[in-house]
């Protein structure tokens, strides 16, 4: 059976449930594929977890994911965040329509190494490619900061 090192009481862990799901796969040295295979989980799902598109999973998920992480629930409970109906964004994590369009515009024609316009800090991007209704190809911009909660939707 393999042995599965533990977490050190000494490892800083990432202070919300993206960059914290993030750091614990990497610290297990699994890919999105790996844990969403483990988790039964879709790879889109764990990438919008790390993203900062969920940031709160039902007690069923959270335990499946703890699961497949090696990890106690709580650590990733302990850093969950629930929007509630009416609950104000912080200003500066709110992109006005130019700046946004910008950004999803820059990384669609290939650009990677972007700051987050918030903090500064290195932008981690991605495009998603689909289909509209009619069967056109799309191309979608995502993006996620690796120091604050800024999240490129």
């Amino acid at each position: 059976m393999k042995q599965v090192k533990p977490i050190p009481s000494t490892m800083p862990l990432a202070p919300t449930l993206a960059r914290r799901v993030n750091q614990l796969r990497e610290y297990r040295n699994m890919t999105v594929r790996d844990l969403a295979q483990i988790s039964r989980f879709k790879p889109q799902r764990i990438e919008d977890i790390e993203g900062g598109v969920e940031t709160w999973l039902s007690s069923s998920d959270r335990q499946l994911l703890a699961k497949a992480l090696n990890i106690e629930p709580a650590l990733l409970q302990e850093v969950e965040s629930r929007m509630v109906a009416g609950q104000n964004v912080p200003e500066s994590h709110m992109l006005d329509r130019t700046t946004s369009e910008q950004l999803a515009t820059a990384i669609v024609n290939g650009a990677r190494e972007l700051e987050c316009p918030d903090c500064g800090s290195p932008l981690k991007c991605s495009i998603q490619e689909g289909t509209d209704i009619e069967g056109h190809p799309i191309r979608l911009a995502k993006a996620y900061c690796t120091k604050c909660p800024f999240v490129l939707r």
